[in-house]
């Protein structure tokens, strides 16, 4: 087992050594010792395990049947064949053969050498007996014992048996051979680059009851992915009724069958699946989005039957299209699809009025271009009617994945039985509904969906999107759920669920309330739901209150799945979680910290959120996408604002947010908030924190902009004049700037519009520089850009202006004044007057932080701003600090003025606000600076500055604090043992042996866990690593598996980092794909770690790739954690090399995100080569002047 964690006891284990399997013979002519030696001789046997259980000699298989098989091995002979032999069987002699060496076969294998234990450890065998093994001379030398004259060890060839074996293994070689040219040049037939059309026209004449496709006629090919269970699925006479059962559509006559219906194929295409030198790529592939108009999907209705042992779904699809209107050219119907096979395909008119008699359309059907599409051409005989209406029907059989992707199987440790519980789950969003079923996959093809799972009987439950109404048995040992009907949604939002989870019986106990809301789980982790619980009963009211909407859903669940690759997703009626965004535990030992409740709490609101938007409100396209995102991660923090005020989270958002979307924002490689979306991977890339946090700030701005009371009633209007269709941004303008003036907020000479495309449709944010002019203030704008500034860029925004003075409080955050894009400079006037314009005059611009920029003042407002810093609002203290910071890596200040702001944590021990701004730009210099000379000083300063807060807090944690402070008090100790302040590392690493002496009983408090565990492991060696990753696998928190999978990427030991990122593509180590990245960024974050997990990734990039698929763009977020040490030239050499072997692979969208990393690297370079030599003087000077010891 590579890379797992092994007991002390499985020691023995660690070599990777079986037990050979060994058999008996006698044979006459050679003596004893002879025969004994043999009785050792390895053996290797093979089987094949047919679907009945019993084993097959694979000798001189079936022609057809060696075609198909002998590409893959299936899971069962690969048990078998892996599996040691019983103790019962290893030396055994089979029933026939009985002789003398039954017994001496005992005695040798029970007889104890003095060597036993090294003979054991050795990867071979000295098969000689003990007489000979005793023969030799004994003598002594320097006190020390040899043997001399012994018989040479081994086993004796003798000549005649060597030639017998050589011409044996030449037979088998040729014969081998031969074998292999008969298969590859009779059995397989090349297969075609596209199957036939079906033609409706010619199959009518073999079938005049209808066109449903056939499968003589078809040419239908086998894919790949279901060769393994093609033969098993068509040659059970269960099967033949089973697809009876599962494919009638109910508006289709039933048909009696009397085969096995066909399953038709994608083709295999060379250049997506076979590089230029002829070798099978498996990789994310990067198609182009093609947006077939002219009909309109209105209703599906679905039957799918997800198998967990075959890894297929089998299903029937039938879809209610109508034509749409706007467009008036005749088109084809084209359906998204995604390896999934499409047959008996039948097109009918829909039935008006009193008609009863169903109506066959001709037809002509193939797969589009790159398979990634299923067109049906109707006659165009009908092009004339404008409002035609059809019921498109067939039957389809597609993949159950295991990347996380459309529909897919993960599994769980059943605490009970100990044995695997396997479970479906899906994720369309954002496109791979198509993986699932054929349909029209976009955000602006909404139609109702009526859903029916079959599910095998061993699996306790299935859930959907709506009330199960239904359910009956299907066959022998299968059962049939009945789902309601959904609302007018995209296919994205489909979901569905089958496994043995358990409910937390809330709908029981609050049968009352409306909707009913039920939490499902592992039966374990029930008494951890509690908490979302009470979240989903505090935000819900609050939503249908400001939105002036009521839920009209009847349900809401809420599931934990086991293996899930975003955080959360927002299906209508059936929000699928990660463990640790849903499940918080209340156990003392396994309580979750503070930041973790909140977070738990703020993922709960932003999924409920888009059942508005999103969900109820959805964007025509994904070049919206940030509408959805924006407003849900918006109303979260209003919605938790209101539930918990005391966890002050508006001004936690001045320095989360802003950190996210200004970090993705600074440089040359970022992209506007919406812009044309053209490929799948533009789709997965708009997925990031410039679609979710500055669409947040964005909308928050546009609060500010006209006022609480005019966003609230736009949106309001919005929602209800939308409700259940699709909407575009220009729609929220009008509402805005309609509201916007008859509240009197926005002036009359301005629009939303105006104002906001300036930010919408350009990448990047603006710095406003401040500059006193007499008693007038003068502000210019310019594009903040990383590494410097850059005079040649021409970007402007329209920027709303809000300000303070010594004299001048404004009370609320509306702007007063616009610098507009095509003003060179705004010249505000009077703002002091010449008995205030002095040195020591405060001002201060963006109040609260509600505008989208950073503000550069001029050196007379920083020095007065740093003298009067403690009297300044607690949020412009953050807003200062923060901008100081990212402006001198940019070069728009000297370090001086940041370092100054940094002294003032010295006295500030209880602003929490102030300390996180602090960390985003701190960090960037600990990664620069690690694994240079002036870290040494750095450090100094650092430990100078921490020291008061952690000598005043320590690594402990009262139970009295608030929520704020306990996170304050987490943040502060994890600077000091960053630092490595010894007060910190020492009892650190106190505590966590303190756990490792009973490790049942954790001392470690909830909030301190994070920095006690990286530090212990980081000054520790393998003992702790190794009790850590015992820990992980024991405990059943999430949070607390969150924890410990960080840490361990924290140690010092080379090998263990290697260890530990080899783990993450054996899917036997425990760790869950979703986690792949998170532990990956664990060791590209740690100075020693970084080159290994360079390293790593350059040498199991395919592994990697196909490991973790294309869907949630895994291996970007490990490529975009490897830069963050990377500012010499060499690093990018390795970069480019390692693009250019992605290239060969064929792995664009890992080239492309490599691409974008270069420019992280660039300006990594750019900072090193112009500010580390400035940074450096300025620390040493500061040292200097405050005598601070660097020791």
């Amino acid at each position: 087992m590579e890379g797992g964690y092994v007991n002390e006891e499985d020691s023995d284990a660690i070599m990777g050594v079986e037990s050979p399997a060994i058999t008996s013979y006698t044979d006459p002519k050679q003596p004893n010792a002879l025969r004994a030696s043999a009785i050792y001789a390895p053996t290797t046997t093979t089987t094949a395990t047919n679907a009945s259980g019993n084993n097959k000699s694979l000798t001189n298989p079936p022609i057809a049947t060696f075609a198909l098989t002998t590409t893959t091995t299936t899971a069962s002979s690969l048990s078998s064949t892996s599996q040691p032999p019983s103790p019962s069987a290893i030396g055994s002699p089979p029933p026939s053969t009985g002789g003398p060496l039954n017994g001496f076969v005992t005695k040798l294998r029970n007889f104890k050498f003095n060597d036993t234990k090294n003979i054991r450890k050795r990867l071979h065998f000295d098969y000689i007996s003990k007489d000979r093994f005793l023969g030799g001379q004994l003598k002594t030398k320097n006190g020390q014992k040899y043997v001399f004259n012994g018989p040479p060890s081994g086993v004796y060839v003798s000549k005649p048996c060597l030639v017998v074996t050589a011409f044996i293994m030449v037979v088998i070689l040729i014969f081998s051979i031969l074998i292999t040219y008969f298969v590859t040049s009779h059995g397989l037939g090349k297969p075609e680059a596209n199957p036939s059309y079906i033609t409706a026209q010619a199959q009518s004449k073999e079938h005049p009851e209808g066109n449903s496709t056939s499968v003589a006629t078809a040419q239908f090919h086998v894919p790949d992915w279901l060769k393994d269970n093609f033969h098993t699925s068509t040659s059970s006479p269960n099967r033949i009724k089973d697809e009876e059962n599962v494919v009638v559509p109910p508006v289709v006559k039933e048909e009696e069958k009397t085969i096995v219906p066909p399953v038709g194929d994608i083709p295999v295409v060379k250049s997506e699946g076979v590089n230029d030198d002829g070798d099978d790529i498996t990789k994310p592939t990067d198609r182009l989005l093609q947006l077939h108009e002219g009909w309109r999907p209105i209703h599906y209705s679905i039957v799918i039957e997800p198998n967990v042992e075959t890894s297929t779904n089998n299903g029937s699809l039938v879809i209610e299209i109508e034509r749409d209107a706007k467009i008036t050219s005749w088109e084809p119907i084209v359906l998204d699809v995604y390896n999934v096979s499409i047959s008996n395909v039948r097109v009918i008119r829909s039935l008006e009025g009193n008609e009863t008699d169903e109506v066959e359309l001709d037809f002509d059907s193939d797969y589009g271009e790159n398979n990634d599409s299923f067109v049906v051409k109707l006659n165009p005989s009908l092009a004339s009617e404008t409002q035609l209406k059809i019921a498109l029907s067939l039957d389809f059989v597609s993949q159950v994945t295991d990347t996380l992707q459309g529909v897919y199987k993960t599994s769980y440790i059943n605490p009970d039985t100990k044995k695997t519980e396997w479970m479906i789950s899906t994720q369309f969003s954002p496109i791979d509904a198509r993986r699932a079923f054929p349909c029209f996959d976009r955000p602006d093809m909404k139609a109702n969906f009526t859903i029916s799972i079959v599910r095998n009987s061993n699996m306790s439950m299935a859930l959907s999107n709506m009330p199960k109404y239904h359910s009956d048995t299907h066959r022998l040992g299968y059962i049939r759920d009945e789902f309601m009907t959904t609302p007018k949604m995209p296919t994205y939002l489909v979901a569905f669920i089958v496994s043995n989870m358990v409910d937390s019986q809330y709908a029981n106990s609050d049968g009352q309330l409306f909707p009913r809301v039920e939490i499902w789980t592992r039966p374990n982790f029930v008494d951890m739901t509690n908490y979302a619980y009470k979240m989903v009963r505090k935000f819900l009211p609050y939503y249908e209150e400001y939105f002036g909407i009521k839920n009209k859903l009847p349900k809401i669940d809420l599931v934990s799945v086991p293996d899930f690759g975003f955080g959360a997703m927002e299906n209508w009626g059936l929000i699928t979680f990660r463990d640790s965004a849903l499940l918080v535990p209340e156990d003392q030992e396994l309580a979750s910290s503070s930041e973790h409740m909140q977070y738990v709490a703020q993922i709960i609101a932003h999924e409920l959120a888009h059942f508005w938007f999103g969900n109820c409100v959805t964007p025509k396209s994904w070049d919206d996408l940030w509408l959805k995102e924006g407003f849900a991660c918006y109303m979260s923090y209003k919605a938790l604002n209101q539930a918990h005020p005391e966890f002050q989270i508006m001004d936690t958002f001045t320095v989360l947010e802003f950190k996210e979307s200004m970090q993705h924002d600074a440089d040359n490689t970022s992209h506007a908030i919406s812009f044309d979306v053209r490929s799948t991977s533009d789709v997965r890339r708009i997925f990031d924190p410039i679609s979710y946090s500055k669409g947040t700030i964005l909308l928050r701005m546009l609060n500010s902009i006209v006022g609480d009371e005019a966003f609230r009633s736009a949106t309001q209007d919005l929602l209800k004049t939308f409700a259940y269709a699709n909407i575009d941004r220009n729609d929220l303008w009008v509402f805005l700037t309609r509201h916007g003036h008859e509240m009197g907020t926005l002036p009359k000479e301005l629009n939303v519009k105006n104002i906001m495309d300036s930010w919408i449709t350009q990448p990047g944010y603006p710095v406003v520089n401040v500059e006193r002019r007499g008693a007038n203030l003068v502000l210019r704008q310019e594009r903040y850009l990383l590494p410097a500034r850059n005079p040649l860029d021409k970007q402007r925004w329209f920027i709303p202006i809000t300000f303070e003075t010594d004299d001048l409080h404004k009370g609320d955050n509306i702007p007063t004044h616009w610098l507009t894009k095509d003003q060179e400079e705004l010249v505000i006037p009077d703002v002091f007057t010449k008995e205030t314009n002095n040195n020591n005059t405060v001002l201060y611009l963006n109040l609260n932080r509600q505008g989208y920029y950073r503000v550069n003042y001029d050196s007379v407002s920083w020095l007065a701003l740093k003298k009067n810093f403690t009297l300044l609002p607690r949020i412009t203290r953050a807003q200062l600090l923060d901008d100081a910071l990212h402006l001198s890596q940019a070069e728009y200040l000297p370090y001086d003025i940041p370092l100054t702001f940094l002294l003032e944590l010295y006295t500030s021990v209880d602003d929490e606000l102030l300390w996180s701004a602090a960390k985003p730009g701190l960090n960037y210099l600990i990664y620069n600076l690690k694994r240079e000379p002036a870290y040494e000083t750095f450090r100094a300063f650092m430990k100078f500055i921490v020291r008061p807060a952690f000598d005043h807090y320590g690594l402990n944690e009262p139970d009295n604090e608030s929520h704020l402070q306990l996170k304050h008090r987490a943040l502060v100790a994890n600077f000091a043992c960053k630092f490595n302040y010894d007060r910190c590392t020492q009892v650190a690493q106190m505590r966590f042996r303190e756990w490792m002496r009973d490790a049942k009983k954790n001392p470690i408090k909830p909030n301190l866990k994070s920095v006690i565990y990286c530090t212990a492991l980081s000054e520790g060696s393998y003992p702790e690593w190794y009790f850590a990753y015992k820990q992980y696998k024991r405990t059943t928190s999430a949070s607390e598996k969150e924890e410990i999978l960080t840490s361990l990427g924290c140690t010092s030991k080379p090998w263990l980092l290697s260890k530990y990122l080899n783990m993450t593509i054996n899917s036997t180590s425990g760790i869950l794909k979703q986690d792949g990245a998170l532990a990956f960024r664990a060791v590209a974050t740690n100075a020693i770690g970084y080159e290994i997990a360079f390293d790593f990734l350059q040498t199991n990039i395919k592994e990697i790739a196909d490991y973790y698929g294309d869907g949630f763009s895994t291996l970007t977020e490990m490529i975009k954690s490897l830069t963050i040490y990377m500012n010499k030239d060499y690093h990018k050499q390795q970069l480019q090399l390692l693009a250019a072997n992605c290239h060969k692979l064929g792995l664009k969208a890992v080239e492309s995100a490599i691409n974008l990393a270069m420019e992280q690297v660039n300006d990594n370079i750019y900072w090193r080569t112009h500010s580390y030599d400035k940074l450096k003087s300025f620390l040493e000077s500061i040292v200097s002047e405050f005598q601070i010891n660097i020791f």
